[in-house]
């Protein structure tokens, strides 16, 4: 008897790519439009006669190029349909192929069960052996062609099954992907009528491009500032880190030589990899800290990153450069920052250009977060994640509410983007 072994492509071989699964691309979707709600949601207060700000700018372009990523990924996950419905049909076409081959072979089988259908020529068979292992053989092979044929009728029943489970899928594949194709020729729209405001606001901004352009080296010496105080806060958070383990460390071996007139030799003092003495429950934080990379909470309940990590030419003006230590996340008035994993509080400081600053520390990280009002906490109180730590400050003359947020590693900065949640 000739069986047939059926292994078949599941739809779930179009779900994956050389890229992003389908699963992936569905999350960042999901992602990006929330943003871009967001975005707008900021935006709301703008009618198209009313100037913008530098900042709604700003915000304006960070929502286009959220809008490309948006139709960059239904590209894909149009791709991955594509793929999904191609695989389907050869699907079917391999499964309709098998169950033909099963049909005929059933039917060969009906033909021969046919010529020998009674319980008498059954019997005849058997007795007529010459022995009675021949008889023995016959009685097991009429058994096994009675058990082939319901194995036969099963395979048949599960191929049709499969054929029928592919037909739908395939289907649901081409609604999907027809619901997509909608959808992005609604954002091709929109990334134009956005594209267009934008190019109309760049160009009234640039009339004021003297102005514009000392607005921002202003912000950039308020930046520098804002640097050098964090950097001033840290290093001595680091200094009395080390300065408090190297009298514990003393302490330690003044009680371990009492009543000895020998002398030990120093321990080494627990440094961090870059040099901060940190007690066993500070280093458990920072592992801790460390595992959540990609996944802390972001320090806003709700915002857009309006300036992103690094060396950035500014929207409306390519003769400035700015430089970003941290981001800047636009958010509604009246927003709560909040802290983004537990720690300490290390400083509250009122800095000129940066309102309130608070930075939290976790272990050998800190995070910063500045331009706050209203502050509840203060220097020394024990935080948990997601704790409000105060108001997020709204310039009334820019109409923005905006977060610097900043992450470091003792004094070395990070890109905070890559350790929030997206």
């Amino acid at each position: 008897m000739v069986l047939l072994l059926l292994s078949f492509a599941s739809p779930l071989f179009a779900q994956k790519t050389k890229g992003k699964s389908k699963g992936q691309l569905e999350k960042e979707i999901q992602s990006l439009q929330k943003e871009i709600s967001t975005a707008n949601q900021l935006l709301k207060k703008t009618t198209k006669d009313k100037e913008m700000t530098l900042n709604e700018v700003n915000l304006l372009d960070k929502k286009i190029k959220q809008r490309e990523q948006l139709i960059k990924a239904y590209n894909e996950q149009i791709a991955l349909l594509d793929a999904e419905i191609n695989a389907g049909q050869s699907n079917i076409r391999n499964l309709n192929s098998d169950l033909v081959k099963l049909q005929k072979e059933y039917a060969k089988m009906v033909v021969f069960a046919n010529k020998n259908r009674n319980n008498y020529e059954r019997l005849g068979f058997v007795f007529a052996s010459k022995d009675f292992n021949q008889a023995f053989r016959r009685l097991r092979y009429i058994r096994e062609f009675s058990d082939a044929r319901k194995l036969k009728m099963d395979q048949i029943a599960a191929t049709e099954k499969r054929i029928s489970g592919e037909v739908e899928a395939s289907q649901k594949a081409r609604e999907e992907r027809a619901a997509m194709l909608a959808d992005e020729k609604v954002q091709q729209s929109e990334l134009k009528t956005e594209k267009e405001e934008l190019n109309r606001q760049v160009a009234m901004l640039k009339k004021q491009e003297g102005n514009i352009q000392q607005d921002i080296k202003n912000k950039q010496q308020q930046t520098q500032k804002l640097q050098k105080a964090i950097d001033d806060i840290i290093a001595e958070e680091i200094r009395k880190a080390n300065a408090e383990a190297e009298r514990k460390e003393a302490e330690k071996k003044a009680n371990a030589n009492k009543g000895k007139t020998t002398t030990t030799t120093p321990t080494t003092k627990p440094k961090s990899e870059t040099g901060m003495a940190l007690s066993p429950a500070e280093k458990s934080l920072s592992t801790s800290f460390v595992s959540n990379k990609g996944k802390l909470p972001w320090p806003v309940e709700r915002g857009v990153i309006s300036s992103s990590y690094g060396k950035h030419a500014s929207a409306v003006s390519s003769k400035v450069t700015v430089t970003n230590n941290g981001i800047d996340i636009a958010t509604i008035a009246g927003a709560s920052a909040r802290a983004v994993f537990d720690g300490e509080v290390a400083s509250v400081t009122k800095l000129m250009g940066s309102n309130t600053v608070v930075i939290i520390r976790h272990g050998e990280y800190f995070t910063v977060y500045s331009n706050l009002e209203n502050v509840t906490v203060k220097r020394g109180d024990k935080v948990k994640t997601k704790q409000n730590i105060g108001i997020v400050h709204t310039s009334k003359t820019e109409n923005k509410t905006e977060l610097h947020f900043e992450l470091l590693k003792e004094q070395y900065r990070q890109n905070p983007a890559n350790w929030l949640s997206k």
